[in-house]
């Protein structure tokens, strides 16, 4: 999954009307039924909507290019939200392991800025749970299963789950007197890792940081054999059953999920702290919106749910607070405004709690230079 990538190529597709379609799914049957039924809906409801913007030729175009795309879909395989972005070009699905709210947007862009606030303020990470039989990659977003990987994602290393060919048990022997089981143990962790850099490494998708359980002996072991142990944020030694379901073992690594957000938590601080002493943090909305507009922006600092509406002047290149976000020309959010563009400019956004931020201000910029 690279919501984040897909999310950024939708933010510069320019052509109009674009139009978003945004509904909640079930992951279970049966309630995933409705949802083939709800999607026909919104379909319909979008169809009737276009039609009092285009010749009924350019919407049938349309409408037929997303249900040509919605006919494949297997609700079986449904997360908690689904995504259809469609212009006169193009159709993209995606699927949301986070609920949205179910709407229709036919605008000049797409309705994304909720979706990219929500995805950089989470975490989306892999486990890797590893026994010196058999070792498992499962991908999560926060506390929710995106996907646990199987044999119809090929690898040329080895597909997960990856069993142990070395592994032998000699009759009457315990583990510590076989013979070379350091060495077959650090050889077949060392196949899974060449598996694990495969699945890090592929363009389509992101790197993402790993959580690793298993023994201690096994951990260690791991370690020695990995290639990219930076990738490592956490490990969780303790899991009694590691052939339990994915969303257990989810459940199971959410102590070692919320050290990593707090390490992440101390490293932006340190960010800001930086910043600020190099004379490169800015606090004022229309400066923030310049530095960034001028690609003078590395890291954006946003204190978690804050939300501020504002008059966006494009020519002038300024914003100005406003209290009411439903007030002519208000945009509702401007928060979401520089979210987006520090991320398609290639800049960084950190998100923090209040608790965390304490006496800093609930929107900074770190600039470049």
């Amino acid at each position: 999954m690279n919501l984040k990538s897909l999310l950024n190529q939708l933010g510069q597709r320019k052509n109009s009307p674009a139009i978003s379609i945004l509904l909640p799914t079930h992951r279970t049957f049966p309630d995933n039924r409705q949802d083939l039924i709800t999607l026909k809906n919104l379909i319909k409801e979008t169809e009737e909507r276009l039609q009092t913007h285009l010749d009924k030729r350019e919407v049938k175009a349309i409408i037929d290019a997303i249900n040509a795309e919605v006919d494949g879909l297997d609700h079986n395989y449904n997360l908690d939200s689904l995504g259809i972005f469609a212009d006169c070009e193009e159709v993209t699905l995606m699927h949301f392991p986070f609920t949205v709210k179910q709407r229709v947007i036919i605008d000049d862009t797409f309705a994304i800025r909720d979706l990219v606030r929500e995805i950089n303020s989470s975490i989306n990470y892999y486990i890797l749970v590893i026994s010196r039989a058999t070792v498992r990659l499962i991908e999560a977003f926060d506390d929710r299963l995106v996907a646990e990987f199987d044999p119809q994602t090929a690898l040329r290393a080895g597909s997960f789950p990856i069993d142990n060919t070395l592994l032998f048990a000699p009759h009457g022997l315990d583990r510590a007197e076989m013979p070379n089981d350091a060495g077959n143990l650090k050889q077949f962790f060392n196949r899974v890792d060449k598996s694990l850099q495969e699945v890090q490494n592929h363009p389509e998708r992101t790197r993402l940081p790993v959580i690793v359980v298993g023994d201690v002996r096994n951990l260690a072991f791991f370690k020695e054999a990995c290639d990219r142990p930076g990738d490592i944020v956490g490990e969780i030694d303790n899991v009694p059953e590691l052939k339990a379901p994915a969303e257990k073992i989810i459940a199971d690594v959410q102590s070692a999920a919320a050290d990593y957000r707090r390490r992440r938590a101390e490293i932006a601080l340190q960010h800001i702290a930086q910043a600020r002493s190099a004379h490169q943090l800015l606090t004022d909305l229309s400066t923030m919106y310049r530095a960034i507009d001028e690609g003078n922006a590395f890291r954006l600092f946003v204190r978690t749910g804050y939300v501020q509406p504002g008059l966006v002047d494009l020519a002038q290149k300024t914003i100005t607070p406003q209290d009411d976000p439903a007030a002519p020309g208000v945009t509702d959010d401007v928060v979401d405004v520089l979210i987006e563009q520090v991320l398609q400019k290639g800049g960084e956004v950190y998100f923090l709690s209040a608790e965390q931020l304490g006496d800093e201000k609930p929107l900074s910029l770190q600039t470049r230079y």
